[in-house]
């Protein structure tokens, strides 16, 4: 199981109306504005982490909305993975019913546009276990910088090196199994991973990009400051960055239902858990005797009140007795 640390950055083009990118963290889907820059960061200790950036296009209600439907698809499949893990996952069968889910509900839910294209590109990043997956289709990127360098994962590879139309395109043909664009990566700790649209990496020099990762920068502060550069190469358009960075892995099964820190207690802590019980019983006698303490003290003041009671009813006997007895002397004289 992969501990990450991730970080989402969008910024809206100065030659667009509207930022049609969107990214995924947290189960969120930003940006909330549809115009200015946003910033999100989090952290993920779950078994399976997903991570998407769509990038629109056919401007307000047709490629920000595009994107939007995708990420749900991917969120909504994503719910249902055991059905592709027998027991290794069947990330390609998962892709293309992912592209072919998210296809009919963007063509089912957008007006086609009278001319131009509509529909969007995607990254996708799929972290199971302590393994990765990743998906490109369109115009997106998808990048791993491991030990000071930098692997192009969403470059395609097939005979045709085409990769594949916009999502919810109606002109476009679903890709099939040998022209998709997916990888696998085994993680490692201190693994980074980006998802980037066109308008991030455009003017911006892959040397660049390696310098600003390898800064010795915290991760965020490093991400922003790529961010930086990229608008400065060119913030004609939307520009949008998701990094993910691997802190470390751990080793355990998600039916074994182990929290994160009793996982590292029993990694860093072996031994302890067996005389975990006897503090948590000791714990309870003490609350036990306490208990009977209070129940004495209890009985003790209910003692002392029933003595008060009795002896004020007897005063009271007495001096009543006293009243009757000077008024019968005060009448006999």
């Amino acid at each position: 199981m992969a501990r990450t640390l991730v970080i989402g950055l969008t910024e809206s083009g100065k030659q667009t109306t509207v930022n049609e990118d969107t990214f995924s963290l947290g189960g969120r889907v930003y940006p909330d504005m549809i115009t200015g820059s946003e910033e999100q960061t989090g952290n993920s200790t779950g078994y399976n982490q997903l991570y998407v950036v769509t990038q629109g296009v056919g401007g307000p209600g047709a490629g920000d909305l595009a994107g939007r439907i995708i990420q749900r698809t991917a969120s909504d499949l994503t719910d249902l993975l055991g059905r592709y893990q027998s027991p290794d996952l069947n990330f390609e069968k998962f892709s293309l019913d992912l592209i072919k889910e998210a296809h009919g509900r963007v063509l089912s839910q957008i007006k086609p546009r009278e001319a131009g294209q509509s529909g969007a590109s995607m990254a996708l990043l799929l972290i199971d276990a302590n393994a990765a997956y990743a998906l490109n289709v369109g115009e997106t990127d998808i990048f791993l910088f491991r030990e000071g360098e930098l692997f192009h994962l969403s470059c395609p590879t097939g005979p045709s090196r085409d990769r594949g139309g916009l999502i919810g395109d109606r002109g476009v043909t679903l890709p099939t199994p040998d022209r998709l664009t997916t990888k696998k990566i085994d993680l490692k700790p201190g693994d980074i991973i980006t998802l980037a649209s066109r308008g991030f990496r455009q003017g911006y020099h892959p040397r660049e990009f390696i310098a600003d990762l390898a800064s010795p920068d915290a991760f965020a502060a490093s991400i922003r400051q790529a961010q930086i550069h990229s608008r400065q190469g060119d913030d004609s358009q939307s520009g949008t960055i998701l990094a993910v960075k691997i802190r470390d892995l751990e080793l355990t099964e998600p039916s074994d239902g182990i929290p994160g820190s009793e996982i590292r207690k029993s990694i860093y802590h072996n031994g302890l858990d067996q005389d975990g019980p006897e503090p948590a019983r000791g714990g309870r006698r003490k609350k036990n005797k306490g208990e009977d303490e209070m129940a004495k003290v209890k009985k003790l003041k209910r003692k002392r009140n029933l003595k008060t009671f009795f002896l004020f009813l007897l005063l009271g006997f007495l001096i009543g007795m006293a009243a009757i007895l000077f008024v019968w002397f005060l009448i006999l004289r």
